[in-house]
């Protein structure tokens, strides 16, 4: 079962990595994009995408972290019981909680513009 809980963090390390690197190269072709259009409206876009951004972000970290929290409590990854403890959910709790703080920031960006 050791090699299980490897193939978890391995699979979790490398979607998360995908996942960013995948946003930085959206958000930065978006942006250079932008870029070419009149200051008010390219403002107006640069912001919108910002608060997209988080939201996106967010939801996708936060819905990662209650998924991997599911399957450690659904699977069995470790050699003994003694192992296994609230140690084991941390990282998941964290990539969870991360995610609810940067959806936090994109929703409160949306009511404040009113978009």
């Amino acid at each position: 079962m050791g090699e299980l809980y490897y193939y978890v963090w391995e699979f979790v390390t490398s979607v998360t990595i995908i996942v960013l690197v995948a946003a930085y190269i959206i958000h930065d072709r978006l942006t250079l994009k932008y870029e070419r259009l009149e200051e008010n409206e390219k403002n107006l876009k640069l912001d919108r995408l910002s608060m997209m951004t988080k939201i996106s972000l967010g939801l996708i970290f936060f819905m990662g972290g209650i998924g991997w929290i599911y399957y450690m409590q659904t699977h069995t990854l470790y050699i003994s019981k003694e192992l296994e403890g609230l140690h084991n959910l941390v990282p998941a709790i964290m990539m969870g909680v991360i995610g609810l703080i940067v959806l936090g920031g994109g929703v409160i960006k949306y009511f404040q513009t009113g978009r």
